[in-house]
């Protein structure tokens, strides 16, 4: 099953927890034992699984990608390459397994804009 999320992001950059969007799209393809794919189709957007984000620990992320970035001229397209468009997890129990304080994220770093999150849900 494939399903599309729409995130409409309101800043240049910015991230959003899909967690319970992705959850729900899993739970309403019946799949009780699986994989699942994450694709953001976007140069200047990304998806990512880790732990929780803090408010305080957001400007951490931001100066962290910062940091890494050797594209002054792009840098929005440098941090989604960092970050990455694709998360690939598994399915069990008819949910996406996630560690207790994991959590999946949508990052925007060239909006603001309306983006697309797509989910398949497979055996």
């Amino acid at each position: 099953m494939l399903k599309k999320i729409r995130v409409s992001t309101t800043a240049r950059e910015e991230a959003h927890d899909v967690t319970a969007e992705v959850q729900r799209v899993v739970a309403e393809s019946g799949v009780r034992e699986g994989f699942v794919i994450l694709y953001v189709p976007h140069d200047a957007a990304a998806v990512s699984i880790h732990r929780a984000l803090e408010e305080p620990e957001a400007p951490k992320l931001d100066a962290f990608l910062e940091a890494l970035n050797p594209d002054r001229e792009a840098p929005q397209h440098t941090k989604a390459a960092f970050v990455a468009p694709t998360e690939v997890g598994v399915v069990e129990g008819g949910r996406m397994v996630l560690g207790d304080d994991q959590r999946i994220y949508f990052y925007e770093f060239g909006g603001p804009a309306e983006r697309f999150l797509y989910v398949y849900v497979g055996r």
